[in-house]
C-alpha cells in the first residue's frame, strides 16, 4: 500500500504534492507527510489521519519550499502515529525519504547502525534507509543512495531528498513502481508510485525498473541502473483520467458506485457483443484464435474480491467452456511450485493492477513460459505492462475501497471471454448467442435489484445488531457467498464467514444458535432443493435465515425468516444480481453501525506489500 508524490518545479512544490497525495489516497490513509527543502534545512510535516489533517496543518505553516516529497501511509512496521508516518529523517535531518515496500533485513542494518551511535525516533523500517544515506553520505548523493541500496533486502519504492542539494529528488524502485514526469517546457518534474496520480497528460512518462535510480531535477531526469551504466528511457504520454471525484449526491462513494452499475456493467460489454457469429468482439486482445484454441487449462490468479470473481469464473470455464480451470489466491500460488505448460493461459485480475502478490506471481509464470491475459481497471497500472495482453473493465474509477462495480464488472468481461473461448471450441452457435441475450438483459436485472434498496436497508437494521453472520450458497452461488461475506466484513466489522451450503453439517452447524444470523444465497436453481434443506437444517436450530431467492420461489418462505425476491437470472450470471443485492445489505448495515464505509479501518484500495 501506502503512496508516494513528488515535485520539483516552479509551482508551489506542497500544493503539488497534495494534490496528488489526493488521487493516491486509496494506497492508504493511516497518516500523511510531506517535507521540503527550504534555505538549506529540511522541513517537514506530518499528521496522522486523513489527508485532509495534513493539509490543514500545511496551510497553518505557509512556508514557499524548493521541492517537496509526500506520503499517505498504510502501516506495516510501527504504529499508525505522527512518529511513523513519513517522510522519515536521519538523525541530524539531513536526508528525508518516502517509501513503498518492506526492508527485510531493517533489523539487522538497524542495530549495525545503533552501534555506530545512530539515534533512532521510529519504529518502522523505513527510517533505516534515512540513516544509511545519511551515513554512507560524503558530498555525493548518488554514491551515498546506491551504497545504501546494495545493502537492503526487501522490495521498495523509493523518493528521496538531502538538504544540500535543494533541487534533486533521488527515485530508485525495487518490485515497488516508481514512475517519472516531467516536461522540459515549464521545467518541472514529478515522481509517484502512480502514474495516474499525474494530472497532466503533457508529461513525458517513464517507469523504473527493478534495481534502476533517477536523479529528478526541473531541467533533467537521469537513470542509471545498479551498475551505474546510464539507461535511456522510453517515454510516454499517457491517457490519464483528470475527471473531478464527486459523490453525485450520494451519502458515500460506494452507494454511488453500486447504483452506477448498470451502466458500468453496460460499459463493459458495450461493442463486444457479436450476434450474427453469437460470441464476443475483444479489440484489445493479441492472443490469435489459433493460440487461444491450443489452450487445455487456464489458471486464474487474484487476490480479495477479485479472487472471488475468479473463482466464480473457473467454475463457468468448466461449465460452459468445457476447459479445466481454477482460481488460485495469489500471495499463495507464487511459492507453489505449479506445473505451467505452454498450453495453459493465465488470467491475472486486479482492479487496480497495483497488487503485489498478483504481480509477482505473474512474473513467476511468465518465466515459466506462460501466456498472461491482463483483467484490469486501471490504464498506466504494473499489470498492464506486465501482462502479454489486458482486457479493460471500463468500470470508471472506483473510489470506495470497499469494491462493487469493478467486482461485477468483471465477472461480465471475464463472462464473455469464456464464451469466446466456448465457441472457439464446441460451443453452437444459437447457444452462444442465447448466451449473449442474457449478457444483454444485465444491466435491467441490476436495475431490479437496486429498486429494492429500501426492503434491504429495512432488513439491515433488525440484522446489524448480529456479531457473527454465516453466508451459505452452493455452486456459483458460494464464491458469492464468499464475496458478500467480504463486503460485510470489509465495512460492518462483523464476523462474517462464508461456507459451501452442504459443508455446513461437516462442523460449521456447531455455532448455529439464535446469536448467529445465516443469509442463504439461493439464486442456483440447479442445486435449489439441495439449498432448501440446508437452510432448513439452520432453522431447527433456531437460527434467524434471511434469503436471497429468485423470484418465483415462494416454498422459501417455509423455510426462510426473511426474504427477499431478486429476478430470475441464469445460474452462470446469478452471482452478478445477487453480488448487488448483497453489496446493498452489506453498506446499509455499515451504516446502521455507524463505521467508516469508504475508508474503512485497516484497510487500503490497492494491496501493495507481502
Amino acid at each position: 500500500m501506502c503512496g508516494i508524490f513528488g515535485y520539483v518545479g516552479p509551482r508551489n512544490p506542497a500544493k503539488m504534492c497534495l494534490q496528488g497525495l489526493k488521487r493516491l489516497e486509496y494506497r492508504g490513509y493511516d497518516s500523511a507527510g510531506l517535507a521540503g527543502i527550504l534555505e538549506g534545512k529540511i522541513l517537514a510535516c506530518k499528521e496522522i489521519g486523513k489527508i485532509h489533517a495534513l493539509e490543514s496543518a500545511l496551510e497553518r505553516q505557509q512556508e514557499s519550499l524548493e521541492l517537496a516529497i509526500a506520503h499517505t501511509r498504510w502501516a506495516t512496521h510501527g504504529e499508525p502515529s505522527k512518529e511513523n508516518a513519513h517522510p522519515h529523517f536521519d538523525e541530524t535531518h539531513s536526508v528525508a525519504v518516502v517509501h513503498n515496500g518492506i526492508i527485510e533485513n531493517h533489523s539487522a542494518l538497524r542495530e549495525r547502525l545503533r552501534s555506530k551511535g545512530k539515534i533512532f525516533y521510529s519504529g518502522t523500517d523505513t527510517e533505516v534507509i534515512a540513516q544509511l544515506v545519511a551515513d554512507c553520505y560524503e558530498g555525493d548523493l548518488l554514491k551515498a543512495v546506491q551504497q545504501t541500496l546494495s545493502y537492503l533486502k526487501g522490495f521498495w519504492g523509493i523518493a528521496l531528498i538531502h538538504k544540500n542539494h535543494p533541487n534533486q529528488i533521488i527515485a530508485a524502485a525495487k518490485e515497488n513502481p516508481i514512475a517519472v514526469g516531467f516536461n522540459p517546457l515549464t521545467f518541472e518534474a514529478f515522481v509517484s508510485s502512480d502514474a495516474n496520480a499525474f494530472d497532466d497528460p503533457h508529461l513525458d512518462v517513464f517507469f523504473l525498473e527493478n534495481g534502476e535510480v533517477a536523479i529528478i531535477t526541473p531541467t533533467e531526469v537521469s537513470v542509471l541502473d545498479k551498475n551505474s551504466n546510464v539507461v535511456t528511457k522510453i517515454t510516454q504520454r499517457l491517457q490519464i483520467d483528470a475527471s473531478a471525484i464527486s459523490k453525485n449526491g450520494y451519502p458515500h462513494f460506494m452507494l454511488k458506485e453500486i447504483f452506477e452499475q448498470p451502466e458500468t456493467v453496460h460499459q463493459t460489454f458495450h461493442n463486444k457483443l457479436d450476434f450474427s457469429s453469437g460470441t464476443a468482439v475483444f479489440n484489445e486482445l493479441t492472443f490469435s484464435a489459433k493460440e487461444l484454441k491450443e489452450i487445455d487449462k487456464v489458471v486464474i490468479l487474484a487476490c480479495g474480491t477479485s479472487w472471488h470473481a475468479g473463482e466464480i469464473i473457473a467454475a463457468l470455464f468448466e461449465d460452459k467452456g468445457r476447459l479445466s480451470a481454477r482460481a488460485e489466491i495469489a500471495s499463495e500460488f507464487r511459492y507453489k511450485n505449479p506445473f505451467i505448460s505452454p498450453k495453459t493461459l493465465i488470467i491475472a485480475i486486479s482492479q487496480s493492477g497495483e497488487t503485489l502478490d498478483t504481480i509477482a506471481a505473474v512474473r513467476e509464470v511468465k518465466a515459466k513460459g506462460a501466456k498472461v491475459l491482463g483483467i484490469c481497471n486501471v490504464r498506466n497500472s504494473t499489470l498492464t505492462r506486465e501482462a502479454d495482453c489486458t482486457l479493460f473493465l471500463q468500470a470508471g474509477r472506483e473510489v470506495s475501497v470497499c469494491s462493487t462495480k469493478a467486482f461485477t464488472s468483471q465477472l461480465t468481461l471475464l463472462s464473455l471471454f469464456v464464451l469466446y473461448m466456448a465457441r472457439l471450441r464446441q460451443m453452437g452457435l444459437e447457444e452462444g448467442r442465447a448466451f449473449l441475450t442474457e449478457i444483454e438483459r444485465l444491466p435491467s436485472m441490476i436495475t431490479q435489484v437496486l429498486h429494492l434498496h429500501e426492503p434491504l436497508q429495512k432488513l439491515a437494521k433488525k440484522y446489524a445488531s448480529y456479531q457473527q453472520m454465516y453466508f451459505l450458497g452452493r455452486h456459483y452461488m458460494y464464491a458469492t457467498s464468499l464475496e458478500a461475506a467480504l463486503k460485510l466484513k470489509e465495512i460492518s466489522y462483523i464476523n462474517a464467514q462464508a461456507y459451501p451450503a452442504g459443508e455446513m453439517k461437516h462442523g460449521p452447524i456447531a455455532l448455529v444458535d439464535p446469536s448467529l444470523a445465516v443469509i442463504g444465497l439461493c439464486g442456483n436453481m440447479h442445486t435449489l432443493e439441495k439449498m432448501l434443506s440446508n437452510l432448513t437444517e439452520i432453522r431447527a436450530r433456531s437460527a434467524p435465515v434471511l434469503a436471497f431467492a429468485p423470484a418465483g420461489c415462494t416454498e422459501i418462505e417455509e423455510v426462510a425468516t426473511d426474504v427477499v425476491y431478486l429476478p430470475l437470472v441464469p445460474d452462470f450470471l446469478a452471482s452478478i444480481p445477487y453480488s448487488v443485492a448483497g453489496q446493498l445489505f452489506a453498506y446499509y448495515v455499515a451504516l446502521e453501525r455507524g463505521t467508516d464505509i469508504d475508508q474503512p479501518r485497516n484497510l487500503a484500495k490497492s494491496v501493495t506489500v507481502e
